[in-house]
Parts: structure tokens; C-alpha cells; sequence
């Protein structure tokens, strides 16, 4: 009996992964660009969304170079209009949050009330240095 009740939990659980797994849809994803050539910049990103939240997800093999005030923003300006001088003013953006993994895999939440279907652009910015690392259009 007492293995009956295991597999009829396992299986319980797998399909509640499975449908929490199939409300998750990627909206936008892409790989970084880097904005100089002596920042290390690189990998991929998602946004996904999860009912009515929206998560940007770094990918295996994002790698950033430490700086001291690296936040990730969402702009309406088009990457190549957007410089370290103008990334918090241009094309009202909104930070999503403050970098906190610089490698590897990592999940920042969009805040409540942003859609990212409104923005066109993804960045990473050096807010106290105003130093641009890059950024990906949304697509």
C-alpha cells in the first residue's frame, strides 16, 4: 500500500510540474550585445511570462564584468540610439532590477504593472558610472 501512495505522488507531482512548466511562455529572447569592446558582455536572456508576471531570465552563459551599480532596464529607444549618457533619460525606461549575478544563470522579476510588449529594447547600465555594457533589442 505504502508504494502505491509513492507513485500516485510522484505522479501527482510530475503533472503539477508539468502544468505549472506549460503556463510558462517566452515572450522575447535574444543574445546581448556588447557596447565596448573592453567590457566582458556576453550570453543569453528571456523574458518569460508566468500568468500575469513577467521574469527576465539570464541564460548558462551570461557573463558580465563587476561593476558597482549594474541594473537591468527596459527602453522604448532603440539600442543604437542609446549611449551610457543617455540610457536613464531616452526612451522612458524602467528598471526591472540590480544585477546580482554577474555568470551563470539568474531570474530578476519585472515589476508588477510592466509590460514588456511596450519596450524595445533590453539593457544592462552602469547607473553611477553612466557606462553602458549593453544591451539586445526585443524580438
Amino acid at each position: 500500500m505504502k508504494k502505491v501512495r509513492i507513485i500516485v505522488s510522484g505522479i501527482f507531482l510530475l503533472l503539477a510540474a508539468t502544468a505549472f512548466a506549460q503556463n510558462k511562455e517566452v515572450v522575447f529572447s535574444g543574445e546581448w550585445e556588447r557596447e565596448s569592446r573592453w567590457t566582458t558582455f556576453e550570453g543569453s536572456w528571456k523574458i518569460v511570462k508566468s500568468g500575469d508576471s513577467y521574469t527576465v531570465e539570464l541564460g548558462d552563459d551570461f557573463e558580465a564584468k563587476k561593476a558597482p551599480d549594474l541594473k537591468i532596464f527596459l527602453s522604448k529607444a532603440p539600442l543604437d540610439k542609446i549611449s551610457g549618457k543617455n540610457a536613464v533619460k531616452l526612451g522612458t525606461p524602467v528598471l526591472v532590477a540590480k544585477l546580482t549575478s554577474y555568470e551563470g544563470k539568474a531570474s530578476y522579476k519585472i515589476p508588477v504593472g510592466i509590460n514588456p510588449a511596450d519596450f524595445t529594447t533590453i539593457i544592462i547600465h552602469c547607473e553611477e558610472y553612466s557606462k553602458l555594457w549593453g544591451g539586445s533589442s526585443l524580438k
